[in-house]
């Protein structure tokens, strides 16, 4: 659970991109402060420099995207890795107890002597057998359940937090589209066109930032998914000390006093 919701948090690290943008909206309001501007001279500097500056900023954001990218993928591989563990020491633990359950019904078919009591083994047996397969379907059934649940949850996680990274890449876009737009068609429009990129990119932080305020988590989801499965653990548990509870009953009945 644990890797789930950290893995799950990298993505906040894209926030990194609307703070960058509003440092370079900054930048040119730093720039410009140095003496009184006029509309020739503001007009110059961030229109010249608007193709390269947009050029940076879409680079970060196509860079943290990456991240995010190989963050989820890091994530997918070692839900996996932990699952194929889980796996592979229930596969351990079962042959193990398979093998100790067969060499005590060797052991217990020694002591049956009369044709009754080698009927009850026979059938203690096969009641045995049978508890410990339910149990085990019941287990393999709550863990698919469980792991399939975890998948829904990060999927759809995933899917909103792609949605809000697309938002604030279109509104960026859009920002940067609408600035080189002003910077052609009025050669004198600098001011304005700074002043409208950079609250364009403030808005579009905002809004990001906000969005993900709203994010529903997923750690509630998961702690639920897992008390579901701890529950049919505990079922499956019980209703197979109820079956063997009753095969030994019938066992010790074919035996009488003897010791079993």
């Amino acid at each position: 659970k644990a890797v789930i919701i950290g893995a799950t948090a990298t993505f906040v690290g894209a926030a990194l991109v609307p703070a960058s943008s509003l440092a370079l909206g900054a930048n040119y309001g730093a720039r410009n402060n140095a003496k009184p501007a006029t509309a020739a001279s503001e007009a110059g500097p961030f229109c010249n420099k608007l193709s390269t500056d947009a050029s940076n900023l879409t680079s970060k954001m196509t860079d943290l995207e990456s991240k995010v990218t190989q963050a989820w993928a890091q994530q997918d591989q070692k839900l996996a890795s932990d699952g194929q563990n889980v796996d592979s020491r229930v596969a351990t633990d079962r042959q193990k107890a398979d093998t100790e359950r067969q060499t005590d019904f060797t052991k217990l078919e020694a002591k049956a002597t009369t044709g009754a009591q080698k009927q009850a083994v026979q059938d203690y047996e096969t009641a045995v057998n049978n508890a410990v397969s339910t149990r085990r379907a019941a287990y393999d059934a709550a863990r698919a359940t469980f792991r399939d649940g975890v998948k829904s949850a990060v999927d759809s996680r995933r899917g909103t937090v792609s949605g809000q990274q697309n938002g604030f890449s279109d509104a960026v876009n859009s920002a940067i589209s609408t600035a080189q737009a002003s910077c052609s068609s009025d050669s004198n429009g600098g001011p304005a066109a700074r002043t409208a990129f950079v609250a364009s990119l403030k808005t579009a932080r905002q809004t990001f930032v906000s969005d993900r305020k709203d994010d529903s988590k997923i750690g509630q989801q998961v702690s639920q998914l897992a008390a579901t499965r701890n529950a049919a653990f505990k079922a499956a548990d019980q209703a197979f000390q109820t079956s063997m509870q009753s095969a030994h009953q019938a066992l010790q009945q074919a035996f009488g006093k003897k010791s079993i």
